[in-house]
């Protein structure tokens, strides 16, 4: 990895960088840890403020590119640390009013430039009109996302803000790659009966009587929404089995980017199957590369 604080090159004065992207965020963060030491004429003088540009890069792909945020000084360990977020960022640092009127695509569209942001590849989502009243006070990240029902994912990629489903791509994980796993199963969120209810009368159920079995009654009542065809439809998406999440590192740069399918190429330590990766996060530290994945079950 590269590291550039506007055009110039400080790698060499880096002992740590991170970058991380997770699908719950609207923009990726990158922590830069620094030698310095003012009064050591060998080493290059850095005076980094707020604002100033931070890119990190390998090889021709660009990992991160945003501004600093935040500068911190450790006199005792002569060390500086830059915390810097991309402009996508800018999403959850502004609030939008309203009223706005399209398709979930156009209204993405209008909210980015209304943060400044240009938008970029957009997905379309169902495509049909929206209408939405006055928001005033809702953070635009969290419009944008309720636009497509939570399954986006907000990215900023060659200066744009790009929007793209959840699973939308597949990648094949090296398990000979691997240095580290760890792995849960969680049951706590199970629901093994979903009861859809139409004007008080109950409409539609669906039950996994498996789990029900295993894991005893979890029910869910639920009122009928139109984002279904019909109840029985709702019920069945409202099941819920136990939700498995597990953590990868790899060494060196791995595939693997927020809100795509992955799957080791052979089953590890319980990690067997698709999984949705939910956090990426890139280190180097002391010249090695690592890459960690979070993901859960799909």
């Amino acid at each position: 990895m590269r590291v550039w604080l506007e055009e110039r090159e400080i790698t060499g004065l880096c002992t740590r960088v991170t970058v991380e992207k997770s699908v719950e965020a609207a923009g990726a963060s990158c922590e830069v840890l620094l030698v310095c030491a003012p009064m050591d004429s060998r080493l290059p003088r850095l005076d980094p403020a707020c604002g100033q540009w931070i890119a990190v890069t390998e090889e021709r792909e660009t990992l991160f590119s945003g501004r600093i945020e935040r500068v911190s000084y450790d006199a005792a360990a002569l060390r500086l640390t830059l915390l810097c977020y991309d402009p996508a960022s800018l999403l959850v640092k502004n609030h939008c009013r309203g009223p706005y009127s399209g398709t979930p695509e156009a209204i993405t569209r209008q909210l980015c430039r209304e943060c400044g942001l240009e938008p970029g590849e957009i997905w379309s989502g169902d495509g049909q009109t929206v209408q939405l009243g006055r928001v005033c006070g809702r953070v635009v990240y969290r419009t944008i996302c309720n636009l497509y029902d939570d399954g986006c994912v907000v990215d900023y990629r060659d200066g744009k803000v790009q929007v793209y489903p959840k699973g939308q791509s597949r990648a094949v994980l090296e398990s000979g790659r691997l240095v580290g796993l760890t792995a849960r199963n969680d049951s706590q969120e199970v629901v093994n009966r979903v009861r859809v209810y139409r004007k008080g009368v109950l409409d539609a159920e669906s039950a996994d009587q498996t789990s029900i079995q295993r894991l005893g009654l979890r029910s869910r009542d639920e009122y009928l929404s139109l984002q279904y065809e019909d109840g029985q439809q709702q019920a069945q998406a409202g099941l819920m089995g136990v939700s498995r999440q597990a953590r990868l590192v790899f060494t060196g740069r791995s595939p693997g980017k927020c809100g795509q399918i992955v799957a080791l190429d052979k089953p590890l330590m319980g990690v067997y199957g698709d999984y949705l990766v939910t956090q990426v996060l890139w280190q180097q530290e002391k010249g090695l590369i690592t890459t960690e994945l979070g993901v859960t079950s799909l």
